[in-house]
């Protein structure tokens, strides 16, 4: 009797944790559940005449040939005469040949001996040959040996000539000279320097020799520069030449003194 009275009691108790634990799981769902709005979304507002929803994003804009207006309405947009709807279909813009002013395409004035061109200030430019002078093209005067340049609104002295007075003038190369590159000047050869209009050779002296540039001369290995002189170098002893030939230097052991090496003495 006692053992049944146990039993029911287990029942009793296994029975009432079921019923906690179905109370704490359902308790837990709801806290997990999102809590309902508590305000409802906009509704978008209706597109107005002559407009369509956006293909992306949120809203509308005007159709193709409309602008919008300081009142939020899409107003046709008034093409003048000579001008065509842009690309954006928002704004429109004058055919080739006019330019905008004010809210009309009027006519460009192209002067005599011109072309149009959409990146100049005037819209045009003159041809090739002539220059704007006061809004109108005037033909460039070429003096004798001179030549249109890229551009062609300026020009250049030929090659061996060079501007004078508005002339292009031949160089008068001298002797043992040459023009350079770009032919508006000349320079001496090897060995010579400028000297007024002629190239003068440099004068080598003994035991010299020309430097690479040909614009100077140094003195061979064992010799020393003095004034336009290449003088003997006087090694004394117990010391050898340095590396650049030019001088000297005491053997190891040995301290320079004046002109001659003295015994390093230590300690």
């Amino acid at each position: 009797m006692k053992s049944n009275r146990n039993h029911d009691a287990q029942l009793r108790i296994t029975e009432c944790c079921s019923r906690m634990r179905a109370l704490l799981l359902a308790a837990c769902v709801l806290l997990a559940w999102p809590a309902p709005a508590s305000t409802q979304e906009p509704i978008p507002q209706p597109a107005p005449d002559h407009a369509h929803i956006k293909d992306f994003g949120s809203g509308w804009e005007c159709n193709r040939g409309y602008r919008l207006s300081d009142e939020k309405k899409c107003v046709n947009i008034e093409v003048p005469e000579n001008a065509f709807l842009a690309f954006s279909g928002q704004r429109w813009e004058c055919h080739r040949g006019y330019r905008k002013v004010a809210q009309s395409c009027v006519e460009i004035e192209v002067p005599e001996n011109a072309h149009l061109a959409e990146f100049s200030r005037e819209k045009w430019a003159c041809d090739r040959g002539y220059r704007n002078v006061r809004r109108s093209c005037v033909k460039i005067k070429i003096p004798a040996n001179g030549y249109l340049n890229e551009s062609g609104s300026e020009w250049k002295c030929d090659r061996g000539f060079r501007l004078s007075g508005g002339n292009c003038i031949a160089f008068e190369v001298p002797a043992s000279g040459y023009l350079v590159r770009s032919g508006n000047s000349w320079e001496c050869g090897f060995g010579h320097l400028k000297s007024g209009g002629a190239c003068v050779a440099i004068e080598v002296p003994l035991h010299g020799y020309l430097a690479a540039s040909g614009k100077a001369w140094h003195c061979d290995r064992g010799f020393r520069k003095r004034n336009r002189a290449c003088l003997a170098i006087d090694v004394p002893t117990n010391a050898r030449l340095t590396a650049s030939g030019n001088d000297w230097m005491c053997n190891a052991g040995f301290r320079r003194r004046g002109q001659i090496c003295s015994a390093d003495k230590k300690g």
